[in-house]
């Protein structure tokens, strides 16, 4: 080419445009003979280098009884599931939260599912629920439960970036625990690759109270349907598992009895577990501030927060960026640090949280932080997930002294190590602070605290603000029954959100299916109760006092404290005179006018029972008064790790232990035979328990744990950002093949879509031709450039395409 050029009689600008010319010819011809061979070495590369992943392998069973043995009530619901088994059925296992719900069906499934070969598939909304599920099941692999198999085979499916797709379901997975939005979206082959292939499976569905809503009755009828068409109508088993106590009965209407035909098969009640020390006892405390902040608050700021429980932007910057304040919560923690670790504290806002986590790391604390959203001026980059949850297991592991949040740890996360919560935020929402109260309450049978200290800041606002005293919503009696005990006994509540709940009787009925998907659960459990007690007819004629709770929620909260006001006025539309006791037509025409006067929207609240009503118009009837809005009865001490100690440190030989225990037992004064159903055999083995945990060793106890074995993928089967996280090089590697493949001469790059052509990389993604729910692979033939509004529009397409499939599927 230089000869060409030295010998032509071309002026200069025509040499130069010949000269360009041929050098973009060059380099096409580079590029055409370059291309195949990129491709191929890929191709090839990709193919042969597998990596381990967690999501999906086989569980290898140890050798040995299970460590984790079971209470009285989990081998009740044990037996009781047994006989269901005998045949085809879809039941509740009920079962507060801290009951072990979870062990007690993996110790079940385990040995009556996975040691005979049959599926198990086991359904969740929250990938965290997915991970405790298999975990639960990792730790319970033994050869006590499973004597027939030596390993089983699972994989673990969700959204999650760590968990597994549907269309990696493999006929050989033995137990499948998935999110039931991601097996909605790959339905198919959940159908084609697993249900097809088997002719027995178990589905469990946790948090079973979702189950009305409409993704999950898909899915259920999806399989129920799959076994019925091919004839095996024995094949398809479903147990719910639930911590609240449903009342799913035909007078109620719930769709729960439609979901679960033979309603609840076991239930234990909250409050026998609540006595045997399973929860920890709360300590309040408090420290005055001394600080005012009210002076900057008007009318409409007062109001404003009663009303969204939100400080106005100024207040909240004084409060968080208050040296002497946030000295003062150190100062007190630093104090009584033995007493207090391991601490949780709810902070006002992310500016708080970074203030406080500075004074504690200044006095030699080991803090962090965690919060629901923070930009880093710097770079432009939000905390991820995957932060927060390193820091919460480094604050579980005891790396961590002290863990402040942000409107983070309020619900869902279970913390049982926690010793004691700081309250430096003032509320106004009852559901917030039981929130905040329920982390630090987690008993020492379930990995906690015999005590947990609830301490609250308390700052002048000169009562202008209601702002919710945490050991006032706790424990505050209601209508005394003649026995004191008794009145204990009967309406002893726990303020912690996660124990309320077990209280909770949910007609999901009440809700539009459509709508409750998008409800976190915590939000529909009760504000308040009314508790009362109404004479009524016995067998004997006789007439006897039958006491009634009435729990309250946020939808219905206002039209019961109207219709609660106004009972004076609804009774003089009726003319009950002296009698104590309305007629069925009487009761009938109040029902009637209070639903329409106070709860017109009946069929969609949360909550809604027209027996509550009828109780409540019965009492004032006999009462002529007002039933009494409880915060929360007081709970009795039980625990039974000091008669343990007794034992121990008394050195009673057999005979005198028995006395002692006999003893205890017959007291009527004491809760002994009421918590454990009035079974001295119950009692007397978790005695022998308490003292074999104080000796420093328990019966069958192993020290190894089952052996998760990893399954080895083919690197095309990840994203790019699994790739990336595994192999931060490989993944710059696809990256730049991949742009390489769609960047002409001139360095511009262009869209594989739309056309658009830019320099900038910024202005593109990455994105697979075949999505990876469809079986696409993370190859570069597969693998394209879309601008960014290209993208945007092929994901709302591909979304919109396997919503309409999930519909015919």
């Amino acid at each position: 080419m230089r000869e060409v050029f030295k010998n032509s009689n071309s002026t200069p600008r025509q040499l130069l445009i010949l000269w360009e010319y041929c050098e973009a010819k060059v380099l096409q011809a580079y590029e055409r003979l370059n291309r195949p061979r990129i491709h191929s070495y890929y191709q090839i590369y990709s193919t042969m280098k597998t990596v381990q992943v967690e999501y999906a392998g086989q569980i290898q069973v140890a050798v040995g009884k299970s460590p984790r043995e079971l209470y009285p009530h989990q081998n009740e619901a044990i037996r009781k599931l047994d006989e269901q088994n005998k045949s085809s059925f879809e039941g509740l296992l009920v079962l507060p939260t801290g009951g072990g719900k979870t062990l007690t069906a993996v110790h079940w499934l385990l040995r009556n599912f996975i040691d005979q070969r049959k599926k198990v598939l086991w359904i969740a909304h929250r990938h965290e629920l997915l991970n405790q599920a298999f975990e639960t099941v990792q730790l319970s692999a033994y050869s006590s439960l499973l004597g027939n198999v030596r390993n089983f085979r699972y994989r673990v499916i969700s959204g999650h970036p760590k968990h597994d797709r549907p269309v990696n379901i493999q006929p050989t997975d033995d137990i499948i625990i998935a999110s039931k939005d991601s097996l909605n979206g790959g339905l198919n082959h959940l159908l084609d690759n697993w249900v097809r292939q088997t002719d027995s499976i178990l589905l469990v569905l946790d948090e079973a109270h979702h189950a009305t809503a409409k993704t999950y009755r898909n899915l259920i009828n999806a399989i129920k349907q799959d076994f019925q068409k091919r004839g095996i109508h024995s094949g398809f088993k479903m147990l719910g598992l639930s911590a609240t106590p449903f009342r799913t009965n035909e007078s109620e209407k719930g769709l729960l009895k439609n979901v679960f035909p033979q309603d609840i098969i076991f239930s234990e009640h909250l409050r026998t577990l609540v006595n045997r020390g399973i929860l920890s006892e709360p300590v309040f405390e408090s420290l005055e501030t001394n600080l005012d902040f009210c002076r900057e608050l008007t009318d409409k700021d007062i109001k404003a927060i009663e009303a969204f429980d939100k400080l106005p932007k100024a207040v909240a910057e004084r409060l968080a960026m208050s040296s002497v304040r946030n000295k003062r919560i150190v100062d007190h923690y630093v104090e009584n640090r033995e007493k207090y670790k391991p601490l949780l504290v709810f902070a006002i806002d992310v500016a708080h949280a970074i203030a406080l986590n500075a004074v504690f790391q200044h006095r030699g604390i080991n803090s962090d932080f965690v919060v629901g959203e923070l930009v880093n001026g710097a770079t432009n980059a939000k905390v991820s997930p995957k932060e927060n949850g390193e820091k919460i297991q480094r604050f579980k592991r005891g790396e961590l002294e002290v863990l402040i949040n942000v409107e983070m740890l309020t619900e869902g996360t279970d913390l049982p190590n926690v010793q004691t919560v700081f309250l430096t935020r003032p509320t106004t929402s009852t559901i917030l602070m039981t929130q905040m109260i329920g982390r630090a309450l987690r008993g020492q049978k379930a990995g906690g605290t015999d005590k947990a200290y609830v301490v609250s800041f308390i700052d002048n606002w000169e009562d202008k603000i209601n702002w919710v005293n945490p050991e006032k919503l706790h424990i505050e009696e209601g209508e005394p029954p003649i026995n004191p005990t008794e009145t204990a006994k009967r309406i002893a509540r726990l303020i912690s959100i996660e124990k309320i709940e077990e209280f909770a009787r949910m007609m999901d009925d009440s809700i539009d299916t459509t709508t409750i998907e998008k409800l976190d659960f915590l939000k529909r459990v009760p504000v308040g109760i009314y508790c009362f007690s109404i004479l009524e007819s016995s067998e004997s004629n006789e007439s006897m006092p039958r006491n009634h709770d009435v729990l309250i929620y946020t939808d219905t909260e206002e039209a019961y404290d109207c219709f609660v006001n106004d009972l004076a006025a609804l009774f003089k539309s009726v003319d009950v005179g002296n009698r104590e006791l309305l007629t069925e037509e009487e009761l009938k025409y109040l029902l009637q006018l209070t639903k329409e006067l106070y709860f017109p929207d009946y069929p969609f609240l949360i909550g809604y029972r027209d027996a509550d009503i009828e109780n409540i118009l019965r009492f004032y009837a006999q009462k002529q008064a007002e039933p009494g809005f409880i915060a929360f009865s007081q709970r009795r001490k039980c625990d039974l790790s000091i008669v343990a100690k007794h034992l121990i440190e008394q050195k009673l030989d057999r005979i005198q232990e028995k006395e002692y225990l006999d003893s205890l037992w017959n007291d009527s004064t004491s809760f002994w035979q009421v918590l454990f159903g009035y079974n001295y055999l119950y009692f007397k083995k978790q005695v022998d328990i308490e003292i074999n945990k104080l000796l420093g060793f328990y019966p069958g106890l192993n020290v190894s744990e089952p052996t998760v074995i990893p399954e080895s993928v083919p690197l095309d089967t990840l994203s790019l950002v699994e790739i990336r996280e595994i192999d931060p090089a490989e993944y710059r590697e696809i990256k730049d093949a991949v742009f390489a493949k769609y960047t002409d001469a001139n360095g511009f790059i262009t869209c594989a879509a739309s056309g658009f052509k830019s320099q900038m990389r910024r202005d593109f993604q990455v994105d697979h031709i075949k999505p990876m729910s469809e079986g696409g692979r993370t190859t570069l033939d597969n693998l394209q450039v879309l601008s960014c509004k290209a993208h945007t529009e092929k994901t709302r397409i591909d979304n919109a395409r396997m919503r309409k499939r999930a519909q015919f599927v």
